[in-house]
């Protein structure tokens, strides 16, 4: 009995100890939340209309090193609300894409597109929202992110 509880207590320890490396290798998450306050898109479909959009932009990324250089992960997730300043019409877009981009240098700077559906309510047809995103990051933990423009394309983007 008393070698059955040793030979537990090991390999517990053994499952602890694995568990434990196997969480120190994993790549640290950064994240930066940008506001979305109040930026102004056009309802190509309907007259051009404004739209005014509020929410949050969440960018989360890792970064990896090894021989070959910095390896950077980089995933927005829009959740988006607006309103047609015209019509009253309320919207919503919710969207995630991941970039990757690898480097040799210790930050990326890259220009990218988010493209997600503005889902109206009601009977006003859906919009693509084209989101050009100007995002920097560092192998440091830092990351500055920002909606450079928004546009709008008729029908959904996916």
């Amino acid at each position: 009995m008393f070698h059955s509880s040793k030979l537990v207590a090991a390999l517990g320890t053994l499952v602890l100890l694995a568990a434990a490396a196997s969480a120190q290798n994993q790549p640290t998450t950064y994240i930066y939340d940008a506001y979305v306050d109040n930026q102004t898109t056009v309802n190509t479909c309907s007259a051009g209309e404004n739209v005014n959009l509020n929410g949050t932009i969440r960018f989360s990324y890792q970064v990896t090193t090894d021989s070959t250089g910095n390896h950077f992960v980089i995933k927005a997730a829009s959740n988006l609300t607006g309103v047609g300043q015209t019509t009253g019409v309320n919207y919503t877009a919710v969207e995630s894409n991941e970039y990757d981009s690898d480097t040799m240098d210790s930050s990326k700077d890259m220009t990218v597109e988010l493209k997600s559906d503005l889902t109206p309510q009601g009977a006003t047809p859906s919009m693509t929202l084209v989101q050009d995103l100007h995002i920097t990051a560092d192998t440091n933990g830092s990351i500055t992110a920002e909606v450079v423009s928004n546009d709008t394309s008729c029908g959904g983007a996916n």
